[in-house]
């Protein structure tokens, strides 16, 4: 069977579980009345129900998971999936153990998002489970391969990891938005793990983009279901892990940017977040309605056409990755240079007067404790 088949029967079965999972959460989500209730600092009229992010879990597992075992010769170097009981999470022994490996990584994401949609996690707490993720992957040999020294690589993968969870769980801020940008973002990086021969990486990028476009039917505003912390930090974990593994030539720097390149809205607006709330002394761990997607919508732009105008950028953001990781550092460095212009732009027209709002304290729509 060829690996395009693969590919297409993960994508197409990631769709199909969550498509499937998503209606049915909802009901169990309703019945015990696990629900996103409105008033005090949220945004929403009614009620939502959360573990919309339970269905994106179970469906990317199973949809590469299954991929991985039809076809055995999937492999992040070239070879075969090893089933050696002895060596199977030994580091860089088999993609059977990777595997395995980050989904139960993601999993304790995801089940630290559940405790802290259902009762609340200091956000210290929810910070070293994270860190400890983060440490876990690099222990098994994932991480940033640059001509830095090993110990900055190892420090710029820890941050990595962390801000990229966290960005998406930021991101999680109005409907239909991280599990949009989600999508694209693992449709551009099955792009690239394609086109460098990484069938492993590829299968995980297909399945991403599958599970989120089945859950992205009822997330889409309005949205019918959240996917709470549970799914979000689940996402960001996955992309960072993902972003790690796509393929660079280490002789052009320029490429080691294409990850953080293809996920530039989510990076965007965590650092407009971070930096807003810090200028006016509150905690960046603190909700607020100070998204890009919030300013955007104080421009005058609809719920709908805010998420849309922001899906187009991930989508040109990822065609530029795209470019990048093709390109020469001579062009390389202008194409960076060109992007970091155009956020400039776009910081300076989201910090106009109007799009911002003096004193934030409402949290995001879509997400609990930390957006």
């Amino acid at each position: 069977m060829g690996s395009h088949w693969i590919y297409t029967g993960s994508f197409i079965g990631a769709l199909a579980i969550s498509l499937i999972l998503v209606p049915l959460v909802r009901r169990i989500a309703i019945s015990r009345t696990i629900m996103d209730a409105p008033g005090g600092h949220k945004s929403h009229t009614l009620p939502v129900p959360y573990l919309g992010g339970l269905a994106m879990v179970v469906a990317f597992s199973v949809a590469v998971i299954a991929g991985a075992l039809v076809r055995q010769d999937l492999s992040f170097v070239d070879g075969a999936i090893s089933f050696n009981p002895g060596g199977i999470f030994e580091p860089g022994a088999s993609t059977l153990g990777e595997l395995l490996l980050v989904l139960a990584l993601a999993l304790a994401l995801s089940v630290m998002g559940l405790v802290d949609d259902l009762r609340g996690l200091h956000p210290y707490v929810r910070l070293a489970v994270e860190l400890g993720v983060a440490v876990a992957l690099i222990a098994y040999g994932i991480q940033l391969k640059s001509p830095l020294p090993d110990s900055i690589d190892t420090v710029i993968t820890v941050i990595w990891i962390i801000g990229i969870t966290n960005a998406m769980n930021l991101l999680d801020n109005v409907d239909g938005l991280a599990a949009g940008v989600t999508g694209v973002a693992g449709a551009t990086f099955f792009v690239l793990a394609y086109a460098n021969n990484q069938p492993f990486t590829a299968l995980l990028a297909i399945g991403l983009a599958g599970c989120t476009l089945g859950f992205l039917r009822s997330n889409f505003h309005p949205a019918k279901i959240y996917m709470g912390d549970a799914g979000s930090l689940y996402l960001g974990f996955l992309l960072s892990y993902i972003g790690l593994k796509i393929k660079v030539d280490s002789r052009e720097i320029s490429q080691f940017f294409v990850p953080a390149v293809v996920l530039g809205v989510a990076l965007l607006d965590t650092t407009l977040v971070v930096i807003s709330r810090i200028k006016r002394g509150v905690s960046p761990f603190e909700g607020g309605k100070d998204h890009v997607s919030h300013r955007l919508m104080r421009l005058g732009v609809s719920v709908r056409r805010g998420v849309t105008i922001i899906l187009l950028a991930a989508c040109m953001l990822g065609c530029i990755g795209i470019a990048l990781s093709k390109a020469k550092s001579d062009v390389g460095y202008w194409m960076l240079a060109s992007l970091a212009s155009m956020a400039l732009v776009t910081t300076v027209l989201l910090t106009t007067k109007r799009a911002v709002l003096t004193v934030v304290t409402d949290a995001v729509d879509g997400s609990k404790s930390v957006a």
